[in-house]
């Protein structure tokens, strides 16, 4: 007879494969809710539907360029512009910007413009952005994006990279968070349909 503190062996090894089966699901959860907290939002874009006009304050506000020049984002009224947000130590938008360099290119003859704008401290990085803008060829206007210019453009949304597409009316046509390759066709998309929009 088996005394009582003791299950038979068939029972102990059901139990026993129970309990790691648990064990491993257990350690499989924690792993993916670490996973998932751990890392960058996935990259999104918003709905055309929610477009709207950005700030006079934004579309007015002097922006300092790489070159010395100065320009704002009025200054190019009845163009799609593409305004990007980024800086040198982020990885997507390392990722990003090659991309943006293919699309200034392309999309040049068709009314479209591209800018960049970082959120790095033009007095000590400027010769770093400098570098980093010569390694990476880009070919398109690279300017700071002061606190209140970078709060304006991203409502609160910190992250970067942050890219939007800009109708010629000037108001958001697409904005999207974040960078994976699989956004570009998206972004093709949203450029010619704004740019066919006249």
């Amino acid at each position: 007879m088996t005394p009582q503190n003791q299950l038979p062996k068939s029972s102990w090894t059901t139990t026993r494969i129970g309990l790691i089966s648990a064990a491993i699901i257990l350690s499989v959860a924690i792993a993916y809710t670490f996973y998932q907290g751990s890392r960058p939002t996935p990259p999104k874009s918003a709905s055309t539907s929610n477009s709207s006009a950005l700030p006079e304050n934004v579309m007015q506000a002097s922006i300092n360029l790489l070159d010395g020049q100065k320009t704002k984002l009025a200054d190019y009224s009845g163009k799609v512009l593409i305004v990007d947000l980024w800086a040198t130590w982020c990885g997507p938008c390392k990722q990003e910007i090659p991309h943006l360099v293919e699309i200034a290119k392309e999309y040049k003859d068709k009314g479209v413009e591209v800018i960049g704008l970082t959120n790095e401290n033009p007095e000590t990085d400027a010769e770093w952005v400098k570098q980093f803008s010569e390694a990476f060829n880009i070919n398109y206007p690279i300017g700071w994006a002061d606190d209140e210019m970078q709060a304006g453009l991203t409502r609160g949304r910190n992250s970067i990279p942050q890219t939007f597409i800009i109708g010629r009316d000037g108001k958001i046509f697409k904005h999207f968070v974040g960078f994976s390759p699989r956004l570009i066709p998206q972004m093709k998309a949203a450029i010619e349909e704004a740019a066919s929009a006249g």
